[in-house]
Formats: C-alpha cells, structure tokens, sequence
C-alpha cells in the first residue's frame, strides 16, 4: 500500500495571511451563528452578505481543491450563511492539521514553513500568565539549561581528548635537555675554554 505524501510546507507569506484571515472569520461566524440562533431564516443584511462572500473568498486558499471552485455566493438567510460560514472555517482547522506539527521545546503546535524558522501557530499558542504558558516557559527554561550543560560536557571531553593527543604527540614531548640543546647549542656541561687563555684586556 503507498504511503501518503508529506505535506509540502508552507511559505511565510501564506502563514501570514492564515493566522491574519482566520480570526476575522471566526469574529464574523460566530456573529451569524447568533443571529441564526434567534432568526434563523431571516434575510442576511447587504453588508453582512459582501463581508461573508469576500471572506469566503479569501478562505478558498486554505480548502481542499479551493482554487478549482467558483467564487463564493453568500446565502440568502442567516442559518444557511452561518453554516458555510462554518464550513469554511473548519476547512481552515483542517489546514493547520495539515500543515503543523507538535514542537516538545515550545510544548505547542508550530506551522511546518519552508524557512527553518520556529513559526508558532498563533491561534494555539497558550495564553499569557495561563497554566499552560507557564508550563511551557519552565520546559523552554529547562530545555536551555540542559543544552547548555551538555555544551559545557563537550568542551570538556575535547579538552581532555587534545590533552591526550598532545601527550603522544612528539612535537609536544619535553626534553631533559634545554631548547638550545635541541637546537644544535652547546650542552651546558661542555667544557669551558682554556684557562691560560690571556683575557682580551691584555692583547
């Protein structure tokens, strides 16, 4: 049985425009799903019905097979609108299933971006002074803490190796004999000159 293709991942620029559209067709979808829920087939007003349709437009980018669909044509009534409206956003969700994946260091979802960088997923990021960001925090603080002891390691253990190389290294071996000596001087014990040799202040 083939395997499932690996999602490709996602451009910055694409990120952006997800984590900028989707809190504004949340805003707009729960607004309709309140207003169905006490006039269900009521008529949607004309600026309810432009907003609905540029925002549906935009979310086609994020749903399955979205650039081969029509444009979108709000419904006419409010419970029907609140449903594509729903429709769109939990192809939305789906997107971020897709195209993220659980980061241990942040303890949270991160978008899979096709930059390298850490790119945390906004909408499930936990809240300021939360449990869950406090958590995260300590585990990021732990984390770093536990990557610096084990730089601290490695610098040790080539610390120790190169003490060892230099050891059985020759070039490093010392000798008995002074550094003159080993350079062709004359050994310090070579006999001196001749006594009976008269001193330069005589000649």
């Amino acid at each position: 049985m083939p395997k499932p293709p690996k999602p490709r991942k996602l451009s910055p620029r694409l990120i952006e425009r997800h984590e900028t559209l989707f809190p504004r067709l949340q805003a707009l979808t729960r607004t309709m799903q309140a207003i169905a829920a006490r006039r269900p087939r009521g008529l949607v007003s004309e600026d309810m019905r432009v907003a609905a349709e540029a925002l549906l437009f935009e979310a086609l980018a994020f749903s399955a097979g979205g650039r081969h669909r029509d444009l979108p044509v709000a419904a006419p009534d409010c419970a029907a609108l609140a449903g594509q409206l729903s429709a769109a956003l939990a192809a939305m969700m789906a997107f971020e299933a897709r195209y993220s994946q659980w980061d241990a260091r942040f303890a949270e979802p991160v978008w899979m971006a096709d930059d390298h960088r850490i790119r945390r997923l906004k909408r499930l990021a936990p809240k300021p002074g939360s449990k869950a960001a406090v958590k995260a925090a300590a585990r990021a603080e732990m984390e770093a803490a536990a990557q610096a002891a084990r730089m601290v390691e490695i610098r040790a253990r080539l610390a120790q190796r190169l003490a060892q190389s230099r050891r059985h290294d020759p070039r490093f071996e010392t000798d008995a004999d002074p550094a003159g000596a080993r350079a062709g001087a004359a050994p310090s014990d070579a006999p001196g000159l001749p006594e009976n040799i008269p001193s330069i202040r005589f000649i």
